[in-house]
């Protein structure tokens, strides 16, 4: 367990803690996300997080993945990677920040800007020059809030997931300069 705060912590994930995952971000991702798939996002979590993929994930040396916790409660999830570049551009001696999920009942409490500070802290221990996420063109909240941490738009391409509608297929890759 890492503490971050007097109230905020992060607790490395373990190859037994699946299906804990999988039922919070079922928790966390259908009620935020079901609109922008045909069958509510349960397909995009059976590809992100089923088992296989899930220990795939945990067998990297380079990926990092957590719990985040709020007063000990479980409310969100934290991956990221490095050194890790974008497929459609490089920039080398970078983090990848994958994902970043807060319960909805706990987004606003500043718990999203500790979890920035946390890992921008890792990327400059390690020396990287950039950190880079993804982030869908169409979640403004999301987009204001990166880019209030320091992150700017790079560029705009399409996912072709086979079970998400058209027009939410539009990702924007963000990044931030460390050096």
């Amino acid at each position: 367990m890492i503490k971050l705060t007097e109230d905020i912590s992060i607790q490395k994930l373990t190859i037994a803690d699946q299906p804990e995952l999988l039922e919070l971000m079922r928790e966390i991702y259908i009620p935020s996300y079901k609109h922008i798939w045909s069958d509510t996002g349960e397909w995009y979590l059976d590809q992100m997080y089923n088992p296989e993929a899930f220990q795939k994930d945990l067998e990297d040396p380079r990926s990092h993945y957590y719990f985040v916790l709020y007063e000990g409660w479980k409310i969100g999830i934290l991956k990221y990677s490095y050194p890790e570049s974008p497929e459609l551009i490089d920039f080398p001696d970078s983090l990848k920040l994958h994902r970043i999920y807060i319960s909805k009942e706990y987004q606003g409490k500043g718990i999203a800007a500790q979890i920035m500070k946390r890992v921008e802290s890792i990327a400059r221990e390690r020396g990287l020059k950039y950190m880079w996420l993804e982030v869908m063109d169409t979640q403004l909240q999301a987009q204001r809030f990166y880019r209030k941490m320091g992150f700017e738009w790079l560029f705009t391409y399409h996912l072709d997931y086979e079970k998400m509608l058209p027009k939410y297929r539009g990702i924007q890759i963000l990044r931030k300069t460390l050096i």
